[in-house]
């Protein structure tokens, strides 16, 4: 069985029951196993193999429903590693508890804090290898590239970096359409280069 369909498994068999408020906080890694414990314990004849959180890389406000967060999560499901967004709510109790709800995303860098990783990371370049700095394409991306968009966010499961649709501009051309990556660390997002 695919890690994905292990996760969306889970993913339905967490609670979707009243009485819930919004969480001030975000749930730790032990939290979430619970919370996945709980689902899995409901059909535990249907789902023998163990599904365990592995890492928690972080946890964020949903941006499409109010009262939840959304986890960044690595798991593992039977031999099967991956990565995936759960959804999750807070009881009045205090225990968090999984979101019936496929598809949940991770919001990644705004626009602005996407422009300046893509600078820092230029930056690292150019003092790594100073030849880079008489490269056109590096010194637009240092100076003139402007992110006009990032759309359409996607958790990698085998990474866990959440890869966007990126729209860039450079004066007098065309806008440039392609892929920006980013890892969640602990002190905030990375740019990957390709």
């Amino acid at each position: 069985m695919r890690l994905r369909t292990v996760a969306c498994t889970v993913a339905t068999l967490f609670s979707t029951g009243a009485g819930f408020v919004h969480a001030a906080a975000t749930p730790t890694r032990e939290q979430i196993q619970a919370a996945v414990d709980a689902g899995v314990a409901k059909t535990a004849s249907s789902m023998p193999m163990a599904v365990k959180v592995t890492s928690l890389l972080g946890c964020q406000d949903a941006q499409d429903a109010q009262g939840e967060v959304v986890c960044l999560v690595g798991m593992r499901a039977g031999m099967r590693d991956g990565f995936t967004v759960l959804p999750l709510r807070k009881e009045n109790g205090g225990a968090w508890v999984g979101v019936e709800r496929k598809n949940a995303t991770f919001a990644g860098p705004s626009i602005g804090e996407a422009q300046a990783l893509m600078r820092a990371w230029v930056g690292e370049e150019i003092a790594r290898n100073p030849d880079a700095a008489n490269d056109v394409q590096m010194q637009e991306a240092q100076t003139a590239m402007q992110v006009k968009a990032l759309e359409a966010c996607v958790v990698k499961r085998s990474t866990g970096y959440l890869v966007c649709d990126a729209v860039l501009s450079v004066p007098n051309r065309a806008d440039i359409r392609t892929a920006f990556t980013f890892m969640l660390e602990s002190t905030g997002w990375r740019y990957v280069p390709r």
